[in-house]
């Protein structure tokens, strides 16, 4: 047998890749008896346990067969079967590539920023990428009710489709007391976070060619769920008030579903008034149209009081409601609910099936202990607190060097904050990103949440993972890019900022 050894492999394969060659060659033809195992490891000077090794991996590909008291053969092929050896396009030709679904084709993974050019040395503050640092309180909490519940003799085992009843009931009681939500264990369904609850929203409620109104700007994963599944997607501009149904209504008219932010809009941080609630229902009323409402970040409200949920204010089933648990808890945590109206529960259910079984089922039954211990609502409370201290002193900080240059909006909850710059046009973001750079600040473009380019440049400016201080330098030194970008383009003489942009020398004071 040819040694065929290559360095790094085990014995065993080694020496079944040999037999193998020997048997393709036609060297050991079939029916042919091997030698015994304890022969074989003589003659190879290894141990009989390689040589079974060996014997049983060949076993198992088909190449050998085992006679109980008589020995090892080669196996039989069957009549005008192609010899071992022969590749498989050999005897059959290339095939073409597998023919894909429309969705498959439409799908695509999300793409990152292009690369950035190197950083200097030294400290580089980091505003483009959302950042949530676990509470070590949170994470104790966490640790503590997994072990009672590992310790349960009736620890769970395989999930519930529809989630854990103990979540559900923590669930809706926490909605009762926070956002006004009066809602039976029955009408929640636990996902794995919101990216799943909207793909099952556009499975369930979607066919190709229905028209989806989005707002714009708007994550880009929202848009691209429904667009992968072949709908129609009409972007809705998003004002300082949120979606205004008035102004698209003769854009959406058709559509099945509309997707909207009420309670924190995401990226512009906006907050949509009750009356235009109100309005966008009976919209969806009169045009036999369903809204998911969703509802990401605005558990970290800390400028106004909440207003009430559009699920709050429905009284046909024609809102679902989505929310996560990632970023109030800790962003591993992949879980999340849906509110779903008692008519489309079963259909929503059937359809989950196909997608899983259910969520996690261990990490439910602890976010049910955190819940109703009250621990998520303390981390709630506290995660707010620290975030509105962070957006003062990067948005007070912003305002104060470059006032009107910049309008800023993101000021009641979350972790970001969206910039825009209208004295700077869209196509120097680019130059602004380098330039902020250049001088210790990692920035992102707003660009890409919309649809239709704005035509000056917007940012999103994260800032849950950053401290005071650092927020400070970094708007501080974020002020100095923007004038520098500005000042090479002539866009801040007199004539055009009207003396608003605060003097360079106050701008890079307290550097």
């Amino acid at each position: 047998m040819a040694d065929g050894r290559q360095d790094g492999e085990p014995m065993y394969v080694r020496i079944a890749g040999s037999i193998r060659r020997d048997i393709d060659s036609g060297r050991f033809q079939a029916g042919a008896r091997l030698p015994g195992s304890r022969s074989m490891a003589v003659a190879l000077g290894v141990s009989r346990t390689v040589v079974l090794m060996a014997y049983d991996q060949l076993e198992s590909e088909g190449y050998l067969a085992s006679r109980s008291g008589s020995g090892t053969y080669v196996s039989a092929r069957p009549a005008g079967a192609p010899a071992y050896g022969m590749p498989v396009e050999e005897q059959v030709g290339i095939p073409e590539g597998p023919r894909l679904s429309r969705l498959a084709r439409r799908a695509v993974l999300p793409t990152g920023p292009a690369a950035d050019p190197p950083a200097p040395e030294g400290e580089v503050i980091d505003l483009a990428q959302p950042r949530v640092k676990s509470d070590p309180r949170s994470l104790k909490a966490w640790v503590h009710h997994l072990m009672a519940l590992l310790r349960r003799r009736d620890a769970p085992d395989f999930p519930e489709l529809q989630g854990a009843i103990e979540l559900r009931r923590a669930v809706a009681g926490y909605l009762g007391v926070e956002r006004a939500i009066e809602i039976d264990p029955d009408d929640i369904l636990i996902v794995s976070g919101a990216q799943q609850a909207r793909d099952l929203i556009a499975r369930v409620l979607l066919d190709e060619g229905d028209g989806v109104g989005v707002e714009d700007p708007c994550h880009w994963s929202v848009r691209h769920t429904y667009e992968a599944m072949g709908a129609r997607v009409v972007p809705c501009p998003v004002g300082p008030h949120g979606m205004d149904i008035d102004r698209n209504a003769e854009a959406l008219d058709g559509v099945r579903l509309v997707s909207v932010a009420p309670s924190f809009q995401f990226p512009t941080g906006t907050v949509m008034p009750e009356e235009r609630r109100r309005a966008l229902l009976q919209w969806a009323y009169a045009q036999d149209a369903c809204l998911v409402e969703d509802d990401f970040d605005c558990e970290h409200r800390f400028g106004v009081c909440t207003t009430p949920p559009l699920w709050s204010l429905d009284r046909h089933g024609r809102v679902i409601h989505v929310s996560s648990f990632a970023r109030s808890m800790f962003p591993a945590l992949q879980l999340g609910y849906m509110l779903v109206p008692r008519p489309l529960r079963e259909r929503f259910l059937a359809v989950k099936w196909l997608a899983d079984r259910g969520s996690m089922s261990m990490q439910q039954h602890v976010l049910a202990a955190c819940i109703a211990s009250g621990q998520y609502l303390r981390d709630l409370r506290r995660i707010a607190h620290r975030l509105a201290s962070r957006h003062r002193a990067l948005h007070d900080t912003l305002q104060a060097r470059l006032g009107s240059a910049m309008e800023a909006s993101g000021s009641v909850a979350g972790g970001s904050l969206f910039v825009r710059l209208p004295r700077l046009p869209c196509s120097a973001t680019g130059v602004l990103v380098a330039e902020a750079l250049a001088r210790g600040v990692r920035i992102r473009s707003a660009e890409r949440f919309h649809r239709t380019p704005p035509d000056h440049a917007t940012l999103v400016l994260s800032y849950a993972g950053v401290s005071e201080a650092a927020l400070k330098r970094a708007a501080t030194r974020l002020a100095e890019a923007y004038l520098a970008v500005a000042d090479s383009a002539g866009w801040t003489d007199g004539s055009e900022s009207g003396g608003d942009v605060v003097a360079h020398a106050d701008v890079r004071a307290d550097r």
